[in-house]
């Protein structure tokens, strides 16, 4: 496919992946004999269905976040695009065997869609070999607080709502590194150089999972407060990893951080909330070490790819 990038498809990248994944999978269904075919995302990968040779074979279809109408109303071009599609979306829901969005929050804005809708909510799983707390050979310095956010940098993961809460705080307290690429890159950096935050925010740029499972374990909290979320894995890593967190109480992010007991949540669109549960968590270090533990035990008990592996396993058998 022609796609921008790994985290960005756009339009055209999703339809050159389509006319480069038909003869593929038409080929692979003709040659082969298959129990189950998996979609992932409704659109653009559920618009192949009505042109492979299924058959009788069941479908299960994976919701994860940007192929369900309404969930990200700021993209006026999606939103134009999901009110044409409208028709062949309800189509491919109602044609699956399963629909499995990501959180259940996903599955309730689908309803609003299709509201005879059933599905079955089967969240991300994360390796928490690879995401782990620091050990004692991970030495940290006291100073600043440092904070990690890792995401592509488009308007609805509200990074802008960052830059602002950090003007808000004292001057080499806390510091923020940002890992991530995207079309607001440079307006970003612009806005954290009028804001005057240049020296405590840094832009790292996108980093492989190896680099991201480093700087969770060099770092004092995750904090990223999108405006909407499905899942976020990146939050899942953060916990596994025993990051606090500070997010907003948006999509699935309440259903793995518990206010005050494994991170902070916030009102998205809030900078004066965001920096007050910095300052609130940066300032006690105690309470930090407590989410930390909490989080790591949360990771190993709803988080680890084998549960989420099992329950789509269980969701096959049926």
């Amino acid at each position: 496919s022609r796609r921008r990038g790994i985290h960005q498809a756009g339009f055209f990248g999703a339809g050159t992946y389509l006319c480069a994944a038909l003869p593929v999978a038409r080929t692979l269904l003709r040659t082969h004999s298959y129990d189950i075919v998996h979609i992932y995302f409704s659109l653009p990968t559920g618009a192949l269905i009505p042109a492979l040779p299924l058959g009788n074979i069941p479908v299960v279809v994976s919701l994860r976040g940007s192929d369900v109408p309404k969930y990200d109303e700021r993209n006026a071009t999606l939103v134009a695009a999901h009110r044409m599609l409208r028709p062949l979306t309800r189509w491919i829901w109602k044609r699956a065997s399963r629909v499995v969005p990501v959180c259940d929050s996903l599955g309730a804005l689908a309803r609003e869609t299709l509201p005879s809708l059933r599905y079955s909510v089967i969240g991300n799983g994360v390796d928490l070999e690879h995401f782990r707390p620091p050990t004692s050979d991970d030495v940290r310095p006291a100073t600043p607080v440092r904070c990690l956010a890792v995401t592509r940098l488009i308007e609805r993961k509200g990074v802008s709502d960052l830059l602002r809460a950090w003007s808000l705080l004292p001057r080499g307290r806390f510091r923020l590194e940002i890992a991530g690429s995207g079309p607001q890159d440079a307006s970003l950096r612009a806005l954290a150089a009028e804001l005057h935050v240049k020296t405590d925010v840094h832009f790292v740029g996108p980093l492989s999972r190896d680099e991201v499972a480093d700087r969770c374990r060099q770092s004092d909290m995750f904090v990223l407060t999108p405006h909407e979320e499905a899942f976020g894995n990146v939050f899942a890593e953060a916990i596994a990893a025993g990051l606090p967190v500070i997010g907003s109480a948006v999509g699935a992010i309440p259903d793995i951080v518990e206010n005050a007991e494994n991170g902070l949540l916030v009102p998205p669109g809030d900078p004066a909330a965001i920096a007050r549960a910095i300052r609130e968590l940066g300032d006690d270090p105690d309470r930090r070490a407590a989410m930390s533990a909490r989080n790591r035990a949360r990771a190993e008990r709803q988080l680890s790819g084998d549960r989420a592996a099992d329950r789509y396993r269980a969701l096959y058998a049926e």
